[in-house]
């Protein structure tokens, strides 16, 4: 396996990284700094910060496609509670549904990129 050696710094990056993402997801619409680099640059945001997610939840647990499915899986409701969470209890946030998928597309890209055949 190779992350063996690297566990505990993979368990501690995911822990931190999932807690950044709520801590992100936490903070009021009017305090999210306003990036506008082209039109829905949030979803790449989305997107980066799920394949970064799905990269250290899986350097922790494994590299099986099983454990690859299943973290895909994990990383959608993880993604879609957040929406559901910042619209009901955060100020000035909204329910995307995009945003969710975006999650869910940046977890399923690190899945296929660890997972494809090399030469």
């Amino acid at each position: 396996m190779m992350f063996k050696s690297h566990k505990i710094f993979y368990f501690i990056g995911s822990v931190l990284w999932t807690i950044l993402i709520f801590v992100g997801c936490s903070l009021p619409g009017r305090d999210v700094p306003k990036v506008h680099v082209f039109d829905h640059f949030d979803k790449i945001v989305h997107f980066t910060f799920f394949l970064i997610f799905h990269f250290l939840w899986i350097g922790f647990i494994g590299t099986s496609r099983n454990k690859h499915f299943i973290l895909i899986i994990i990383s959608g409701i993880y993604g879609f509670f957040l929406e559901f969470y910042q619209v009901s209890y955060v100020e000035g946030r909204s329910f995307d549904v995009w945003d969710g998928i975006a999650d869910m597309f940046g977890s399923l890209t690190c899945a296929f990129l660890m997972l494809r055949k090399r030469p």
